[in-house]
């Protein structure tokens, strides 16, 4: 019964006489402070002495959450072979008339029905006669039930009023009965002047605790009985559906309906008591309801983080992450879970006011930043990664509060990132993500826990928003990246594409640049889509003019040929880059993601793999793209491709320029295309090849021909970077079986091309040829090939010169073909070549 109506016992008295209600100050023990693992006769906080004091849940030892109001207390089991002693050192001659009171309860220990049988006794010295052993209640008084705290109140006997010292003992019994006995606390032990409370209890604050819940707080402690009756409490003209007590001097009313924010409402309070049986005055308090749990995206920010404290630095070698409330209300924190990459935690209760900066800790250092500013102990604390993390604030699995990703990156040098510098949020006001705006402290401490950021600027981010790219992730997804972040975008209705692809959801990734649009139905491959992206708002939350918009297209994946390499620069002039260019031989848009560029090692397998496609990344039908570690002086180097679509990589393989190979590899890691190349493969009559790329003569030819390949002409600049080749031939064939194209060249390269290209297509491979050079008189000038078997088509490149490798004399020359099929059957064909020169 003592459980369920706890406030009867605060006006028993167990001196042998009547207690009335009372308020004291004096000698205070509140068993904050961590126990010495010491029995009597030493102690094991000043002034008391137990006979068997221990760090575990076991005889005499120190609770953490089970005191009054959650705090620490002292506990005493009970068991067969052990009954507590407690001794306590007052000092009574200091008060006119002293007296002891204190907090006790016991809680449920096991099934037994046994209680904790309580004594108490008088002594002139510790270790002397004690007298006056007398039952603190009854033998049922703290029976093995849980309670709520009751306080007993102890004259001093008048024989030792006078004293300069003496001891009180308490004694915790094993009781009668079966099984287990009860577990026993005490909180709050107090010698002091009693002053008699005839006071009444006051509402001290009333506002809001959940989206329908109050917290009402008194001035004082009032009957854990009388505050939990809904009568007592009326909002408007509602009831509470629910009273639970926070603490000893606080209630939460619950409600049916949500409460409206920012509305005005009145809440009446009658007939609640303080301890002493004060009752409140009928009280009406007219109060604005907020929601300190309406958490959105920015409500607090996460202003600076210490992922790598130094311990020879100002400031402790502890890991924070500090909170700022930029709003004009306060919040609540309990609740939310904080996290890293690999662990999170739940807040304890904190309410953080408007402006306030909070630090969150490891709860075991916590203490070593008090001075400065309020501290919140986490535990487990999510240890941050010095090389790079993710810290979240959430209040659900997908509502964020704000999150701050950071990398070695964001210390801008090694300098500050291994120095024990703090990262600072220089804008803290700003609607977006912070990530990118990170920066090191530049506070002589290296850091700004509790106070205003040193980097701290409220100046608008001048830069205009636009959309850097926009790819399909996979047909039914879509990633648009930003220049910078922006507020993130709620509402499905302002991205829209055409032709029409019906959106069924977005959301805000990369730092808050970046947004993923869900599709309903997948894209169409290859088609192009126009994206529109309406009513964006800006970091300070000001609304954008107008539309952004990007084109689009769902790229396939290549087949073997679609993509093949085309033309390569590997004897590079002084300062100039080397490059590699790709080319799109089909009519469809080709993705490039995680395709990559080797060279070969000792083995023949591919080796130095270098990724260039990037996510997102594609190449269009019939484009060239070339790709080099420098495309700003590759653009200097060869101003005809300057307009030429080049793509700049950290590195390339290694390309010698005594000859090797280039590995074109798939984004399955297959070399689709390799071209083994030498410097002998440039055009004869060119003296200096450095800066002169050798160019692929037809995209229909394998790479693995010599004569496939051949100098870039000098009328082109010697290269075509992100172009079209300048030796390249037309994909249609005029001419039955032979063509030669062009007809008239010169091999100096005064004109035109500097070598002609002879191009043969046959209904069927076996053919056997011989494909010669002869001058206008008769006389044989070349051999390009002397029977050879040929496949259905191919070409051969004669550059102007003899056998011997002179050049040979402007004027007319006739190509001889001799053909014969698999029956023994001879073609022959004859066409007029044309070798020109400079007037």
């Amino acid at each position: 019964m003592k459980g369920v109506f706890p406030s009867i016992v605060f006006w028993v008295c167990f001196s042998a006489s009547v207690l009335f209600p009372f308020e004291g100050l004096g000698q205070k023990q509140d068993f904050e402070l961590p126990f010495s693992i010491s029995s009597f006769p030493q102690e094991f906080l000043p002034g008391w002495y137990g006979n068997d004091v221990r760090n575990t849940v076991s005889r005499i030892f120190q609770t953490s959450t089970l005191g009054r109001s959650d705090s620490r207390a002292l506990a005493v089991q009970p068991i067969s072979s052990f009954n507590g002693e407690i001794w306590v050192r007052l000092r009574p001659s200091e008060f006119e008339n002293p007296k002891v009171y204190f907090w006790a309860r016991s809680l449920q220990n096991g099934t037994g029905s046994r209680a904790a049988v309580v004594y108490f006794s008088w002594g002139e010295s510790l270790t002397g006669v004690f007298s006056g052993r007398t039952l603190l209640g009854s033998e049922t008084e703290f029976g093995n039930e849980n309670q709520e705290y009751r306080r007993f109140i102890l004259d001093v006997p008048a024989e030792l009023v006078t004293l300069d010292e003496v001891y009180f003992k308490f004694e915790i019994l094993y009781g009668q009965g079966s099984g287990s006995a009860a577990r026993w606390f005490l909180d709050d032990f107090e010698l002091g002047e009693l002053i008699q409370d005839v006071t009444p209890p006051q509402v001290s604050v009333v506002k809001g605790y959940t989206k329908n819940e109050l917290f009402l707080a008194f001035n004082e402690p009032i009957d854990p009985v009388f505050s939990l009756f809904p009568l007592a409490y009326r909002l408007d003209d509602a009831e509470p559906v629910r009273i639970s007590a926070l603490n000893d001097s606080t209630v939460i009313l619950g409600f049916g309906n949500n409460l409206l924010e920012d509305r005005d409402y009145s809440l009446s309070i009658r007939q609640v008591p303080d301890l002493e049986g004060n009752f409140l005055n009928d009280t009406t308090v007219f109060f604005r309801f907020t929601d300190p749990t309406d958490f959105q995206f920015k409500t607090l920010v996460i202003n600076e983080l210490m992922p790598a404290p130094r311990p020879d630095q100002d400031l402790p070698n502890v890991e924070y992450v500090e909170l700022f409330n930029p709003k004009d209300k306060e919040f609540r924190l309990q609740g939310l879970v904080f996290s890293n990459s690999r662990s999170s935690s739940i807040l304890p209760e904190y309410w953080i006011q408007p402006g306030e900066f909070v630090l969150l800790a490891p709860s075991n250092q916590a203490n070593q930043l008090l001075e400065f500013g309020s501290v919140v102990s986490v535990n487990p604390w999510p240890t941050m990664l010095n090389s790079g993390d993710v810290m979240t604030l959430a209040f659900s699995s997908e509502g964020v509060v704000d999150r701050l990703s950071y990398a070695t990156a964001s210390w801008r040098g090694n300098e500050f990132a291994n120095g024990g510098f703090s990262l600072e949020v220089i804008n803290p006001f700003l609607l977006c993500d912070n990530s990118e705006l990170l920066r090191p402290s530049t506070d002589q401490l290296r850091g700004t826990p509790g106070r205003q950021n040193s980097l701290f600027s409220a100046e608008v981010i001048g830069e205009e928003l636009k959309i850097e790219s926009a790819y399909f992730v996979h047909p039914d997804q879509i990633e648009v990246v930003f220049n910078q972040p922006f507020f993130p975008i709620l509402n499905s209705d302002q991205v829209t594409l055409s032709p029409d692809l019906e959106v069924d959801s977005i959301w805000v990734s990369s730092a808050g640049k970046g947004l993923q649009v869900r599709l309903v139905q997948p894209a169409i491959p290859s088609l192009k889509y126009m994206l529109r992206i309406s009513l964006l708002v800006t970091c300070f939350g000001i609304p954008i003019d107008g539309e952004l918009s990007a084109n689009l297209v769902l790229a396939e994946n290549a087949n073997k040929g679609d993509l093949i390499i085309n033309e390569v620069l590997f004897d590079a002039r002084v300062g100039d880059p080397k490059f590699v260019e790709i080319y799109n031989t089909t009519d469809k848009y080709l993705s490039l993601e995680s395709w990559a560029l080797a060279n070969l090692n000792d083995s023949g397998l591919p080796n130095q793999i270098r990724v260039f496609g990037t996510k997102g990344s594609m190449l269009g039908p019939g484009e060239f793209l070339a790709i080099s570690t420098d495309s700003n002086r590759l653009r200097l180097a060869y101003p005809k491709s300057a307009e030429g679509a080049l793509l700049q990589i950290p590195s390339l393989p290694s390309y010698p320029i005594s000859g090797g190979t280039v590995v074109l590899i798939s984004n399955k890691g297959e070399a689709v295309e390799k071209f083994s190349y030498d410097p002998k493969m440039h055009h004869p009559l060119i003296r200096n090849t450095k800066g002169v790329s050798l160019e692929r003569i037809s995209s229909k030819t394998a790479a693995e021909v010599a004569s496939n390949w051949q100098s870039a002409s000098g009328s082109e600049d010697y290269a075509t970077p992100g172009r079209k080749n300048s030796v390249a031939l037309s994909d249609e064939f005029e001419s039955t079986l032979i063509q030669i194209e062009p007809q008239v060249f010169d091999p100096e390269g005064n004109f035109g091309q500097t070598f002609t290209t002879i191009r043969y297509e046959l209904d069927q491979p076996g053919w056997v040829g011989s494909f010669s050079i002869f001058s206008a008189s008769g006389h044989l000038v070349q051999t390009l090939s002397q029977n050879q078997v040929l496949g259905t088509s191919g070409i051969y490149t004669w550059t102007g010169t003899d056998l011997s490798g002179a050049r040979v004399r402007p004027g007319y020359y006739v190509l001889l073909v001799e053909l014969f099929d698999l029956a023994g059957k001879t073609t022959v064909i004859k066409k007029l070549v044309v070798v020109g020169s400079r007037l």
